[in-house]
């Protein structure tokens, strides 16, 4: 919890324009105690806006941010009854594992991509290890699966499954090189410029 808020919701909106987007989390903040994850620019030229906290609050939080995003709401996601692996990957924490198999799933926007981590999470027995939304990455997400390969494969069937046309490419790797999940995903720069 942060502040004492639960996390037993999430919310998206990506939203046309970083203004818009401020003044929306603006609006949730002030109609219901939620806490944000993320308001921030992603690539192409639109914004996200994620936030948590109990259900209720949450769907009234979303509601007041989604009429002020109005005609430039790109996207919007009410996902109740989160599972808590989706929040620690959204806030950035990284887990100590040994890969027993991995999987990457890339997905066509930020709201597929958090709905799909929390199908597989609730899937089977497995870890999410890292959540990308959209940053760099055209406006789309990915995440990785980490487990055994039976719990792995079932996971991604059942992400895949709920993300549909959405889903634009998966790989499994049963049994992946100990130094491959921090090596894939290593860069040099910031993505963000003032960071």
């Amino acid at each position: 919890m942060s502040g004492g808020i639960p996390h037993e919701a999430v919310a998206l909106l990506e939203i046309e324009g970083l203004p818009r987007t401020v003044r929306a989390q603006d609006a949730a903040l002030k109609r219901a105690p939620v806490h944000v994850l993320a308001c921030t620019p992603v690539s192409p030229g639109k914004a996200i806006l994620i936030f948590t906290g109990d259900v209720a609050s949450v769907q009234e939080s979303l509601a007041a941010a989604d009429e002020i995003a109005g005609s430039r709401r790109l996207d919007r996601l009410f996902l109740p009854g989160v599972h808590p692996g989706v929040i620690e990957a959204l806030t950035g924490t990284r887990l100590e594992h040994e890969a027993l198999s991995l999987a990457i799933l890339e997905l066509s926007t930020v709201a597929a991509s958090l709905e799909a981590a929390d199908a597989a999470l609730k899937a089977a027995e497995i870890r999410v290890g890292r959540l990308h939304p959209a940053s760099g990455f055209g406006g789309k997400g990915y995440f990785t699966i980490l487990g055994q390969l039976s719990d792995v494969e079932a996971a991604v069937d059942a992400a895949a499954s709920l993300a549909a046309e959405r889903l634009l490419d998966q790989e499994i790797i049963p049994a992946p090189h100990s130094e491959l999940c921090d090596a894939a995903f290593k860069r040099p720069w910031n993505l963000d410029p003032a960071g």
